[in-house]
């Protein structure tokens, strides 16, 4: 009869874990400070791991808004326009109070 530890000195056993990243569960939520042209408009949240950045854009396009870029530098999405910023603002602030 062997005296050896299956646990190698660890109080509780090593159960096998798969730690492969498609079965990795997103934890916690990104948050993203979005600015036009320098100034601060809102937080974007992805809450879910099918949303994304480019969901700010796209809905951007859906309300006919296209003369932009956008760039993300840390936590900071910025987006810099030459067209109506006002117009643009507005368009994200009904998107960020609606999501």
């Amino acid at each position: 009869m062997s005296t050896e530890n299956p646990n190698d000195g660890y109080p509780f056993p090593i159960l096998g874990v798969n730690l492969a990243s498609e079965n990795n569960v997103k934890l916690n939520e990104d948050t993203y400070e979005v600015y036009v042209n320098d100034e601060f408009v809102g937080h974007k949240t992805l809450k879910t791991a099918g949303e994304k950045l480019s969901d700010v854009e796209d809905f951007l396009r859906i309300q006919g808004i296209h003369d932009f870029s956008s760039a993300l530098r840390g936590d900071h999405f910025m987006i810099q326009t030459n067209g109506d910023f006002e117009h643009l603002k507005e368009a994200l602030s009904v998107y960020f109070n609606n999501r």
